[in-house]
């Protein structure tokens, strides 16, 4: 890129609304905390829509994005909460105890931002999940790894590093049969570096090219990806991304 190519304006443009997405996602967070006290979903024919946030945050953040989801009359809805310690492996073992607690019965569609994205795949590729799940759509997710895990030595956060264990066995793992995949990745991310490292190895995905990591919980043209995604038939066979 050159001085030519360079635009200012855009990139502090770019820098206020990820701005403005932390300010909103932090006045958010306290209504996460409070527990969930719905009774359990239990029907065959159901098709329940799951919710999984980020490293260090809480059910809260999707808040928007559920809000539009149920107006277009997807009523079955669950938000799962995790503390950010231990294991991502570990996240998903509760993850699943919880899925066969809360959610009994009917098919399951997973949304999931940043790390919960990560846990999501070790649900459906490491722990049986795939039975249940037909969609699985990430947002933000370090499907490789990112180098922005360098900055906090915490042992689950250096599971996100490119090179570690984790990311290494789950990548090696192949596609679940049937289920259809979208990664939708923000261009100007920077808690995920590189950005293809948002690109999951296997399905399709939709880049933003000017939205940012948190950004991509408050925009509409996201929330337009993903209930297009949710309206599409599952996938017979899962295409892989090229390397």
């Amino acid at each position: 890129m050159t001085a030519r190519d360079f635009d200012g304006a855009a990139v502090r443009g770019a820098i206020v609304r990820e701005g403005l997405s932390l300010l909103a996602h932090g006045l958010l967070l306290p209504f996460g905390a409070v527990a969930a006290n719905a009774q359990p979903l239990r029907r065959r024919d159901q098709r329940t829509l799951v919710f999984l946030h980020g490293l260090g945050a809480n059910r809260s953040g999707f808040i928007p994005l559920r809000g539009y989801l149920r107006a277009l009359g997807y009523d079955r809805q669950y938000a799962f909460n995790y503390r950010s310690a231990g294991s991502i492996e570990r996240v998903a073992l509760r993850f699943k105890e919880e899925m066969e607690d809360r959610v009994r019965g009917g098919r399951i569609d997973l949304i999931a931002h940043s790390m919960g994205g990560l846990v999501a795949r070790s649900y459906v590729q490491q722990l049986g999940g795939a039975r249940r799940v037909d969609r699985l759509i990430t947002l933000g997710t370090p499907h490789r790894g990112t180098h922005a895990a360098n900055f906090i030595p915490a042992g689950l956060v250096r599971q996100l590093l490119p090179e570690s264990a984790f990311i290494g066995r789950l990548n090696a793992l192949p596609a679940p049969a049937r289920l259809r995949v979208t990664s939708i990745v923000a261009g100007r991310d920077v808690l995920v570096q590189p950005i293809d490292s948002a690109l999951c190895p296997f399905g399709e995905s939709v880049v933003f090219d000017d939205l940012g990591h948190v950004e991509l919980l408050f925009r509409p043209q996201v929330y337009g990806v993903v209930a297009r995604e949710l309206a599409r038939p599952v996938a017979i066979e899962v295409p892989q991304m090229p390397d």
